[in-house]
Order: structure tokens, then sequence, then C-alpha cells
């Protein structure tokens, strides 16, 4: 019992310390998560996605691309990126 509090404790831990994907475009972007490996997704305007990694490269096609880790968040506005 007490390892299945530990395992609860830390997931829900590490989606704290998750980055987090913010799209204010009103514009669909193809997106790449470097870490490890890559995953292609997308993103539809005016959506966030929550907890896409813990410590990655961010890579919006046609934008550019761009490192973040922790609670971060990328944005994606006016077609270009920051982390927030």
């Amino acid at each position: 019992m007490k390892k299945l509090i530990v395992a609860l404790v830390l997931l829900c831990a590490a989606s704290v310390w998750a980055v987090d994907l913010r799209n204010e475009d009103s514009r669909r972007y193809e997106v790449k998560i470097h870490s490890g490996g890559t995953t292609h997704t997308s993103i539809e305007g005016s959506t966030t996605q929550m907890s896409v990694c813990s410590d990655c490269e961010i890579e919006v096609v046609g934008v550019g691309s761009v490192k973040a880790s922790g609670s971060e968040t990328v944005v994606i506005k006016n077609g270009s990126l920051e982390v927030r």
C-alpha cells in the first residue's frame, strides 16, 4: 500500500513539472516534440495541450523550435514561439 501511495504522489508531482503547449493563433500547426525520440502531433488554433513533456525541444513546423522544461509554457502567437 505504501508503494502505491508513493507512486501516486510521484505521478502527480511529475504532471506539475510538465511543459504545456499553447496556440494563441487561430490556425492549426504541425508539431514535433523531441525528447529522447520524436513525437509528431498537431495543435488546433486557440487551444492548449497540457503536459507535453518534462524536458524537450518543441518544433513547430514552419515557425521554429524552442527548448523548454519544468513548468514552462511554450506559446505560439502571431506565427512565432516564446517560452513563458
